[in-house]
């Protein structure tokens, strides 16, 4: 906001005596969308957060990383295979360690000097199983992930990918069962799921679901049939 005026472009010729602001960012609980996105998982899962280590892969602005650290996370490192996106406030944060231009496979990932407990994935372009399986092996033992699954990336059906129609129960529910499946072929345990409160990019209909690396009682059918009708029940996200 330029004197109260919303400012269009960077390009905007602006009086140096102008007044700027951010329109009314202090109300926003985290620094993106995401934050809200596994503010419900966490909470929906019973993940407990407070003192340990985690690592966030995928973690662009830092929704994702602004919510570990609000749930109490000592220590967060923030990868990302861009750079130059991660807020300020994160940057400026001793909490924050910022590893961008990392990608997940990343052998340095591998060897931090303390291993995490608890990785969240929010990958694009590419599908979660082959990040869950990545990410298992840099867990400490009995850690946890909490994984993002966006349907539109792991269907195989190219007709789907190319004109987003991917709300449809049959798609979503032959996702997600085949990444339950594929997580216990893994020698995983796919504990919990959940829908996003929030839609992803066109509507999508996105899911969290919860691993742990210990013995657990795996997810049902039942479950994924529940939790897919719940998240197609959502609303779209209004800005």
């Amino acid at each position: 906001m330029v004197d109260n005026i919303p400012a269009h472009s960077y390009a905007e010729m602006v009086m140096p005596d102008a007044s700027i602001r951010i329109k009314e960012y202090y109300k926003r609980k985290y620094v993106s969308k995401g934050g809200i996105k596994l503010e419900h998982a966490l909470i929906t899962f019973g993940v407990e957060v407070s003192g340990r280590v985690a690592l966030d892969c995928g973690a662009s602005t830092g929704g994702f990383t602004d919510c570990l650290l609000s749930f109490g996370a000592r220590l967060v490192y923030a990868v990302d295979a861009g750079f130059g996106q991660l807020s300020q406030k994160l940057i400026n944060s001793d909490k924050v360690i910022n590893l961008e231009k990392t990608n997940i496979s990343d052998k340095q990932l591998l060897a931090l000097n303390e291993k995490p407990d608890l990785i969240t994935l929010d990958l694009s372009y590419l599908s979660i199983k082959k990040g869950i399986l990545i990410a298992a092996s840099i867990l400490d033992s009995g850690g946890e992930i909490v994984a993002l699954i966006k349907p539109i990336y792991e269907t195989e059906q190219m007709n789907i990918r190319r004109n987003g129609d991917i709300n449809q129960y049959e798609i979503h529910y032959q996702v997600l069962e085949d990444i339950v499946d594929y997580c216990i072929e893994i020698g995983l345990y796919p504990v919990n799921l959940t829908y996003s409160p929030v839609r992803g990019n066109a509507g999508a209909v996105e899911y969290f679901i919860h691993i742990s690396t210990e013995p657990q009682v795996c997810l049902n059918c039942e479950k994924i049939e529940k939790v897919i009708h719940d998240g197609l029940s959502l609303p779209s996200f209004k800005k």
